[in-house]
């Protein structure tokens, strides 16, 4: 799947990110799995909202926070989607087209 600023991205219906205190870490919660994000992971899924929110916006936020590079943050934040949505933790659509259904 390709994935460009302009995309929208939410998570999936059933996929929760959840801090879990027995383990001292954040779960990625989705039907039948649990997985282990890692902290670069956690900072970009806790900035998606439930209604979603462009790739562009996401990375706006994160260069201005870290103030980094706009062009590394868009690198690292498309090629981390691209794998949520190819292992289907997250939604993605495109102008009132869900990329999903090309895939």
């Amino acid at each position: 799947m390709i994935l460009d600023e302009a995309c929208v991205v939410a998570p999936k219906p059933g996929v929760r990110l959840r801090f879990d205190p027995v383990r001292g870490r954040h779960v990625l919660l989705a039907p039948e799995r649990v997985l282990f994000p890692c902290p670069t992971t956690v900072e970009i899924l806790e900035r998606i909202p439930p209604g979603g929110t462009t790739i562009a916006r996401l990375v706006d936020g994160l260069a201005q926070e870290y103030d980094a590079a706009r062009e590394t943050i868009a690198e690292d934040v498309l090629a981390l989607l691209g794998q949520l949505a190819k292992d289907r933790l997250i939604r993605v659509e495109r102008e009132d087209r869900d990329v999903d259904a090309a895939a």
